[in-house]
Order: C-alpha cells, then structure tokens, then sequence
C-alpha cells in the first residue's frame, strides 16, 4: 500500500468519525465500502492503528458492541 493511499485512508476514517461519532472497526469498514473505497478491507485496520498511535484518534472497548470503538479526542 502507497504512502499516498494510507493518507487517503486515515482522511476518510476522520471525516467517518466527525460524521458517526463513533464507530467499530466493522462498521468504519462497511462505511468505507459503502461510499466506493476500493480495498478498505486493507486500508481501514493500518490507518487506525497509525491514527490512534498519533493520537488523533481514541479506541475503547464497547461492552454494548463487544468490540473495540473508535472516535475522535474529546477536545
């Protein structure tokens, strides 16, 4: 995966996270193929694990969704 398109990805989980709120990895994903992002299944798991590294994002684990949530940094 190119440089160019991790970037491409970690700019949509963003825009995906002001819009959901928060999201499972799952339904960040399906989202993704919802809008016509070719090969999210790949991209989606890298940015968010680059994305949380940075602190951009936040990820806590739902017991209602037993699964790990994502969203944005309360500012």
């Amino acid at each position: 995966m190119s440089i160019k398109d991790q970037e491409k990805a970690q700019e949509l989980i963003v825009l995906l996270l002001e819009d959901m709120n928060e999201a499972t990895t799952v339904e960040l994903i399906e989202e993704a193929e919802s809008l016509g992002i070719a090969e999210c299944r790949d991209r989606v798991p890298a940015a968010l694990a680059e994305l949380s590294s940075q602190g951009l994002i936040v990820k806590k684990i739902s017991k209602e969704k037993k699964a790990l949530v994502w969203s944005l940094p309360k500012e």
